[in-house]
């Protein structure tokens, strides 16, 4: 029962009045530490103890009045802080529970194994709150009540000591089962042998004792990094498993496991990509990792790869693509104006079953911005032709033909290591604020994260770099892109997933009142960004392309003298126009660097196209 469900229950919201005149009335509490016990005798004796209590006393035990924590540990006091008997203390001291009920307990241990003087003070807050607390013993024969009434010293010297020996039980059992782990984990990093109790789903021991893999759940991990590497949700790669008929699999394996799922979920796919296992490494807790114990089945670097996948569309990808996958820019398209995202419109019904998918800021819906929607197939036209960093050939083909391809997978996996180091340090960074004891033994460990983080970065780098040579060297060679992108949806979400690989943000805007008036300028995760300027009646060929230096790329310029000069008017008149609507809602930090980057973006502009003018002849 849950904490919640016990507070707002009939049984415990009831007219303390009209329930204090009836028969007393008696709560049992029910709690064993594992899902094992439960499975066992624990809940069947606790269970049978109280009803013969009961039986015995002519006191009534209601169904509703049995409180369970299954599978919750008293040691470290999780069911006194989230636990049903939590509730029932904050229930009986709020006066909900009437004065004169029960509490039936196997022993006082079933309460808390905490220290003593914690385990006292909940003891003393049940029966202060008038319910008598019963300890049933073995068989009747250790049965105690105690009563707030008629509690002596020698019923609280008894109870203390109690206490006190439960909390000393548990503090030997935790440390030998501490021990016992520790001389297991020891062994398998000198021996290289992994624990026999603590193999991933798809490892075994044969009679023999050799480890042993079962190549169809092999199959089946490598299948789910595939389709995560590919662009695949959580939820699709769920769904894809669960209408294949694919059983999941026991990340570890166990006698007993209670209650789980007969079917894939959102948790147990994401589990098992981050079980670094899969490319052989064993993380026990509170221990260094033993690498290479296992079986590679999943490269580090495809690992790494669905990592950076899945944190990048966990961060921003959200709703809903449908069957179609339409929106391939989704959580990282935004809003010029305001900053929102850009959403499709879908207008098409019976009547319209052609028309144009709308893609528009999210505040158009709102009334909260102006932004005019774009044409969606548009805009991706002009991003694809023109963002040549997304290697559709390759992606299209599979992706085994390409150097930039091999590339982007190689920056894939940086950034999943990158994401991971990151993590640490801001954890250890957590620690040393919560722990300043400990705060050498952090530092030290932050500055070795920080030295692979600044490896990692100047890989990248070189990488970058690198990709962009090709991207160079084939818009010189004038390489073709396909005439459209296929539809299917597998082949979008890559070149999603892509997309999110390379790109940081890319922020749209349209002005309907200038052919010039259509632009996004694209944000690159590796640093630098672009601007193009669309011809909105033909994407593939836009008026103009401008360049931030560090993407190393040649701008396109219009060659037509006539057409420049009038760009170049738009361009100046779209400043004073941008700077004006910022004037008057620059009231953040955030608001004023908007300025900044789009006095930076629309100079570049001018100045490009004012440099052609002059070279046209058009103005000195």
């Amino acid at each position: 029962m849950k904490s919640l469900d016990i507070l707002h229950s009939h049984s415990y919201t009831e007219n303390v009045e009209t329930t204090a005149t009836q028969h007393p009335v008696a709560y049992s509490y029910i709690r064993w530490s594992s899902a094992i016990q439960g499975e066992g005798d624990s809940l069947r004796r606790q269970k049978q103890m109280a009803e013969q209590w009961c039986q015995r006393n002519g006191v009534k035990l209601a169904d509703d009045k049995i409180m369970v924590d299954a599978g919750v540990s008293a040691y470290r006091g999780k069911n006194l802080k989230e636990g049903a008997i939590s509730a029932f203390v904050t229930a009986a001291k709020a006066g909900y529970i009437p004065k004169g009920s029960f509490l039936l307990v196997e022993s006082l241990d079933r309460l808390s194994r905490m220290r003593t003087v914690e385990v006292l003070r909940i003891f003393l807050d049940i029966i202060h709150a008038g319910v008598v607390l019963v300890t049933l013993g073995d068989d009747g024969d250790d049965e105690r009540i105690f009563r707030w009434d008629d509690v002596d010293e020698e019923d609280l010297r008894e109870a203390i000591g109690d206490m006190r020996g439960n909390h000393r039980f548990s503090q030997k059992l935790s440390r030998r089962i501490r021990e016992s782990w520790e001389d297991r984990t020891n062994n398998a990093r000198q021996t290289g042998k992994p624990i026999p109790g603590n193999l991933p789903a798809w490892l075994y021991y044969d009679a023999n004792g050799d480890l042993q893999m079962e190549e169809a759940k092999v199959a089946i991990v490598q299948w789910i990094f595939d389709m995560c590497i590919s662009g695949l949700g959580l939820t699709a790669i769920a769904q894809t498993l669960n209408e294949a008929d694919v059983p999941p699999l026991a990340l570890h394996k166990r006698k007993k496991i209670k209650n789980r799922s007969n079917f894939w979920t959102i948790t147990s796919v994401a589990y098992l990509l981050r079980y670094k296992a899969v490319y052989g490494d064993y993380h026990p807790n509170k221990a260094d990792p033993i690498p290479g114990i296992f079986p590679v089945i999943v490269s580090k670097e495809d690992f790494y790869r669905a990592e950076a996948a899945r944190g990048k569309r966990y961060v921003t990808t959200r709703g809903r693509n449908g069957k179609g996958y339409t929106n391939m820019f989704k959580g990282i398209a935004k809003c010029h104006y305001c900053g929102e995202a850009m959403n499709i419109k879908n207008g098409r019904n019976e009547r319209t079953p052609n028309k144009p998918f709308q893609f528009r800021c999210k505040g158009v819906g709102v009334k909260t911005c102006k932004h005019t929607p774009w044409n969606y197939d548009v805009f991706e036209t002009a991003f694809l032709s023109f963002v040549r960093e997304i290697d559709l050939t390759a992606i299209i083909n599979g992706g085994s033909e390409s150097k930039l391809a091999e590339i982007t997978r190689q920056l894939q996996a940086l950034h999943g290591q990158r994401m991971e180091l990151e993590r640490n340090i801001k954890t250890f960074m957590d620690l040393i604020r919560e722990n300043r004891t400990g705060a050498k033994r952090y530092a030290s460990a932050i500055d070795e994260d920080q030295a692979k983080l600044d490896a990692i970065n100047q890989q990248a780098q070189v990488l970058e770099n690198e990709r962009n040579k090709i991207q160079v060297e084939r818009r010189a060679s004038s390489e073709l892109l396909p005439i459209e992108l296929p539809r299917d949806a597998k082949v979008r979400a890559k070149v999603a997933e892509h997309i999110r690989t390379v790109v940081e943000s890319v922020t749209l805007k349209r002005d309907g009142s200038s052919r010039f008036g259509s632009t996004f300028t694209v944000h690159f995760a590796g640093g630098g960004s672009r601007s193009v300027y669309v011809d909105y009646t033909n994407p593939r060929h836009p008026f103009a392309v401008t360049n931030s230096d560090k993407s190393k790329m040649a701008d396109i310029i219009p060659k037509d003298a006539a057409t420049a000069a009038e760009m170049r008017e738009y361009v100046l008149q779209d400043i004073g126009q941008e700077f004006g609507w910022l004037a008057d809602h620059a009231t953040t930090d955030e608001s004023r660097e908007a300025v900044k980057d789009a006095l930076g973006k629309f100079k570049d502009v001018a100045d490009t196209l004012q440099g052609q003018a002059r070279e046209l002849g058009l103005i000195k």
